[in-house]
């Protein structure tokens, strides 16, 4: 019978509203301002956006996404090597090994006890069963991290890869809208999980 994976928490290095997060295959920070466009380089090709559905301003051309998945996430610096502004709510998932961008996943708070999750990964870390550390990072974040007590999410029902991902973190399914508009405009249907926590607590960084 197959598992679904543990929850993590907080680990050593948040502070000053940013979290660090762990789990055995990737490292999750607190995105930064620096790190927007590699996140999109992330997600802008052209089998994530048959998910995704961002508008065009969002998605980087292919020689761009090559350039930023090959270099190093870096630790969130912008110019002088000064600390980037923090994006709330998003954490960029990091290999550990090679130290490049694998994906991000975000929280978008809908009241002060429910949050809505989405994520996606990098095209090198698809099909390792990746997707659901992913997803149960951003349930530690939500959770551990931000005291929020409901996390939801949506997803394409015909996106096997997203809906298997969000079972193995620990999400069940849960009532919701049944469909759902994108950003480039197209309306799909969709399927919604849910993962609540009685008992939700503030990581000591706070946002």
């Amino acid at each position: 019978m197959e598992m679904r994976q543990r929850p993590y928490g907080a680990v050593r290095g948040c502070a000053g509203g940013r979290h660090v997060i762990r789990t055995p295959g990737l490292v999750f920070r607190t995105a930064t301002w620096s790190d927007q466009r590699r996140i999109a380089a992330t997600g802008s090709d052209p089998q994530a956006q048959r998910w995704l559905g961002w508008g065009p301003e969002s998605v980087l051309g292919e020689d761009e996404r090559e350039r930023l998945l090959a270099a190093p996430a870096g630790r969130g610096r912008g110019r002088f090597g000064l600390p980037s502004p923090r994006v709330e709510t998003r954490l960029i998932a990091i290999d550990p090994e090679r130290g490049t961008t694998a994906g991000a996943v975000s929280l978008s708070p809908l009241s002060d006890e429910v949050c809505e999750m989405g994520g996606h990964l990098a095209p090198a870390y698809r099909g390792r069963g990746l997707g659901a550390e992913l997803f149960t990072a951003g349930l530690a974040l939500a959770h551990r991290h931000l005291h929020f007590g409901e996390v939801r999410a949506g997803a394409e029902p015909e996106n096997l890869a997203s809906v298997h991902s969000l079972w193995r973190a620990g999400l069940d399914p849960t009532l919701g809208p049944d469909t759902h508009r994108l950003s480039d405009g197209r309306v799909i249907p969709s399927v919604w999980f849910a993962n609540v926590e009685p008992n939700p607590t503030w990581c000591p960084s706070g946002w």
